[in-house]
C-alpha cells in the first residue's frame, strides 16, 4: 500500500476508532440521561409520578394498573448516542464551511436525533404503560426502529441542508451549473 493510501485511509479509521472510543466512555452515563429526560417527558405530559419512576442506572419502574409493575431498561441499543457519534463524526467529512455554520449544523441535526430518541423512548414507556410490558417491546421493537432510522437520517438530512451552498451563494458550483440554473446558456 502506498504512502498516499494509508494518508486517505487514515482519516477513517481514526474516525471508527474515535466513536468507538468515545461511545465506550459515555454510554453508561448517556443512558441514563436518557432514562431521566425520557420519564420527565412523561411527567411533563401528565403522567403521574408514581406511575412513571425513574430508578438507579439507566431504568424507569413502569406502574400500569391494568398489568403488574416492570421495569423497562435504556440499552445501548436504545441510546441516541450510537446516531449522535455518527452524524457528528460524518460530519468531519462535509465540504468546509465557516465554523459558526458547521457548529449550527452539528447543533441543529444533534438536536433532532436527541429530540427523537426522547421521544420514542417516551412513547415506548407511554404505550408500556397503557398496555404493558408485552405491548412495550413490540411498539419499542417495530415503531421504535423506524423512529430511529427517520431521526437519524432526518438528523443528517438538516445537517446537509445547512452546510451545502444555497442556490444564491455559489459555492463550489462549477460555472456551467450556475449558467444553467440561471437560466443563461453557455456557449
Amino acid at each position: 500500500m502506498t504512502g498516499r493510501a494509508l494518508g486517505i485511509l487514515a482519516r477513517p479509521v481514526g474516525v471508527i476508532v474515535g466513536v468507538l472510543v468515545v461511545f465506550f466512555l459515555l454510554d453508561s452515563s448517556f443512558r441514563r440521561v436518557e432514562a431521566g429526560a425520557s420519564a420527565w417527558v412523561l411527567h411533563t405530559l401528565g403522567v403521574a409520578d408514581e406511575a412513571v419512576v425513574l430508578v438507579p442506572g439507566s431504568s424507569v419502574a413502569v406502574f400500569p394498573q391494568s398489568a403488574g409493575p416492570f421495569l423497562a431498561t435504556v440499552t445501548s441499543s436504545c441510546s441516541s448516542l450510537s446516531s449522535l457519534l455518527a452524524v457528528a463524526f460524518l460530519g468531519l467529512f462535509t465540504p468546509r464551511r465557516a465554523p459558526v455554520r458547521r457548529v449550527a449544523a452539528l447543533v441543529a441535526a444533534c438536536a433532532v436525533i436527541l429530540a427523537g430518541n426522547l421521544a420514542r423512548i417516551a412513547a415506548s414507556l407511554a404505550i408500556g404503560l397503557a398496555a404493558g410490558p408485552a405491548s412495550l417491546v413490540l411498539f419499542h421493537d417495530w415503531v421504535g426502529s423506524l423512529f430511529a432510522f427517520a431521526y437519524t437520517v432526518g438528523g443528517y438530512l438538516l445537517m446537509l441542508w445547512v452546510l451545502l451552498p444555497r442556490n444564491d451563494e455559489g459555492g463550489d458550483v462549477p460555472q456551467i451549473v450556475r449558467s444553467y440554473r440561471s437560466g443563461v446558456g453557455v456557449v
